[in-house]
């Protein structure tokens, strides 16, 4: 650069702040203002070449870079316009702009594992309760914890409009150990004092608040303590204890506490969506008056019980007038949970819709060691409607369980339930009423069970209604079936349905119904004329029954040979061998890998039987209950 002249350094000193402040500075000259310890230097005249004559103000250790200028600007304002013209950008300073996103490291939360509880709080506090901002919309801000595991001592306060977001489940963790995670306070909180409920007002009381992203682990619990809480969500939640099947119960292993003042003050309208509750003696409990609140795509898994509500309900009391009202279960998966996947004992128009249930009521283990009601609703005017209960499909007709053992219900309680679930079985001959499908007789109720029955060997289809009341107690039962049937008249009245009580688990108690079915339909027959007690099994018969390999027969009426009778079995190597003698091998599956071993069990055939070309149809059956 072109050097205009070369002098010793002159520097000046005085007071900014005082009397006419800082003066006009000689070209290169170095002004110090001592009591704001700033450094300035003189921009020279324009004919040295200077823009403009002035001081300019240069940078020192005392100088906050992220305020000395308004330079920021988003996306340097290239192709985006942010102010009101092209020129004319929206400039911010870099301590604003860095300001727009509050880490929690900026208050010393590390996410390193060890104790993190007095700087959450302090976040908290000084965020949402810090008398010069609390309350404004302007403090309404969003906290975000990093990725890592936090650890905590005691629990943290969360007031109104607190909103706390985590990296996702098990990327921010909070390791709460025997302590409640997380407990919601009313807004008459300052920091380090957190007020009594008993303060709560509807115009106070802690709202608005906002979780999500985060996993908490605690050994005992409440994980999330909702006090009076209202319009708060809950999104992207992990909550683990330390309960396995099996445990002894205890009443502080909680996943979520739900508690109201009063019916006003009360924890309504609040969130929960994608949220996991592992590992607690109860997922979610109240006793209170809790109203609107709505679970939806949560898991609840490993648990002694699902949600409790209303269980000690002192009905007519301050914050129990009425027990929970209007809650929701929707969309909602429950699995390995040891007794009820929800019990509601107090207050009304609580559902659950549309919620899968596994393995549930089993005492913790396979589904003959059924104990418990899925969903148990003693209070009137709460609901079930299209829940998928697994115990439908295993109690009702997997043969492992469809003799000695009772069949608990789905849903109990006075409550009209439409599963809404189509159930498929595959029908065949029975000469003989036998058990189709099976339903719970806990108690006087009655049944309407819609279904359609088509036959795959025959023109026949038939599509009714079976409507049954049981009273178990009375050893009683009304049933019957309307239907209408379409096909060849000469099959239209070969299937025939009734109903049996059965005391199942041997109490001298009936406890389960059975649908039974008596099936005449048959292609064609054929009449046994020699049974071989051989390796597969070989039956003649003197006519020929239509078979080919693979076919299912039923057989009938044979003498000697009795423990073939009202049996079903499957042909192979179907032989036309002398004249009209044709013979067959029995084999006890579809693939033909079982033969029906005739020299283990069987006696000798003396005379008579039949088979029949068993009826191949599928059958359909959806059921609605009325308790």
């Amino acid at each position: 650069m072109a050097v205009v002249s070369i002098s010793r350094i002159q520097v000046r000193r005085g007071q900014k702040n005082t009397g006419s402040g800082l003066p006009q500075l000689a070209s290169g000259e170095f002004g110090w203002a001592v009591d704001s310890q700033e450094l300035f230097i003189g921009n020279g005249s324009v004919a040295e070449g200077a823009p403009f004559v002035g001081n300019t103000k240069m940078l020192t250790e005392n100088d906050n870079l992220f305020e000395f200028a308004n330079t920021y600007s988003y996306k340097n304002n290239v192709n985006v316009q942010s102010g009101d013209s092209p020129n004319n950008p929206v400039l911010r300073t870099l301590q604003a702009r860095l300001d727009d996103r509050i880490s929690i490291r900026a208050f010393g939360a590390m996410g390193d594992g060890t104790d993190q509880t007095a700087a959450l709080q302090r976040a908290i506090d000084q965020l949402y309760l810090n008398a010069t901002n609390k309350s404004t919309s302007q403090a309404r801000v969003e906290l975000i914890l990093e990725p890592g595991e936090y650890t905590i001592s005691s629990s943290i306060k969360l007031p109104p409009f607190a909103t706390i977001r985590g990296a996702g489940k098990r990327k921010t963790i909070i390791n709460a150990g025997a302590h409640v995670a997380f407990e919601t306070v009313n807004e008459t909180s300052t920091p380090g004092v957190y007020a009594n409920d008993s303060t709560s007002t509807t115009l106070n009381q802690a709202r608005d608040i906002s979780i999500s992203g985060l996993t908490i682990n605690t050994t005992q619990g409440p994980g999330l303590m909702l006090v009076s809480c209202k319009d708060s969500k809950f999104t992207d939640i992990s909550l683990i204890g330390n309960y396995t099947l099996g445990d002894a119960v205890t009443d502080t292993s909680i996943g979520i506490k739900l508690s109201s003042l009063s019916t006003a003050v009360s924890s309504n309208n609040n969130l929960f969506t994608n949220v996991e509750v592992k590992h607690f003696a109860t997922a979610v409990y109240s006793d209170n008056d809790i109203i609107g609140n709505l679970w939806s795509k949560c898991t609840f898994d490993n648990l002694y019980q699902g949600f409790a509500l209303g269980v000690s309900t002192i009905l007519g009391t301050s914050g129990m007038l009425t027990g929970p009202v209007n809650n929701s279960i929707n969309e909602s998966t429950f699995d390995n949970v040891y007794s009820t996947a929800i019990n509601i004992e107090s207050g009304t128009e609580n559902t659950s819709m549309h919620n899968k249930f596994y393995n549930v009521g089993n005492n913790g283990g396979a589904a003959f060691l059924n104990q418990h009601p899925i969903i148990k609703l003693v209070s009137i005017r709460n609901s079930s409607t299209d829940d998928w209960f697994q115990r439908s499909e295993e109690l009702g007709y997997n043969e492992t369980y469809k003799n000695g053992v009772r069949y608990q219900p789905e849903v109990q309680g006075p409550v009209i339930t439409d599963f809404n679930t189509t159930h498929q079985l595959s029908l065949n001959n029975s000469g003989t009423f036998s058990k189709l499908f099976r339903l719970p007789a806990e108690t006087t109720k009655g049944y309407e069970i819609d279904y359609i029955y088509k036959s795959n060997i025959v023109d026949a289809t038939r599509i009714g209604t079976m409507t049954l009341v049981v009273d178990p107690e009375n050893d009683t039962y009304n049933f019957s079936d309307e239907y209408d049937y379409t096909g060849n008249s000469i099959y239209s009245e070969q299937l025939t349905f009734d109903a049996n009580l059965y005391d199942e688990d041997g109490d001298a108690t009936n406890d389960t119904v059975s649908i039974m079915m008596q099936n005449l339909t048959a292609n064609s027959s054929g009449t046994i004329s020699g049974i071989a007690l051989t390796n597969p099994m070989v039956i003649t018969t003197s006519n020929d029954p239509s078979l080919t390999d693979g076919q299912q027969i039923l057989v009938t009426g044979t003498a000697g040979t009795t423990q073939l009778n009202n049996n079903r079995y499957y042909v192979n190597n179907v032989t036309n061998t002398v004249g009209t003698i044709h013979t067959f091998e029995l084999y006890t599956d579809i693939s033909l890998s079982t033969a029906v071993n005739g020299n283990i069990g069987f006696t000798a055939w003396t005379s008579g039987g039949t088979v029949s070309n068993s009826d191949n149809a599928s059958f359909y059956y959806k059921v609605k209950t009325k308790s």
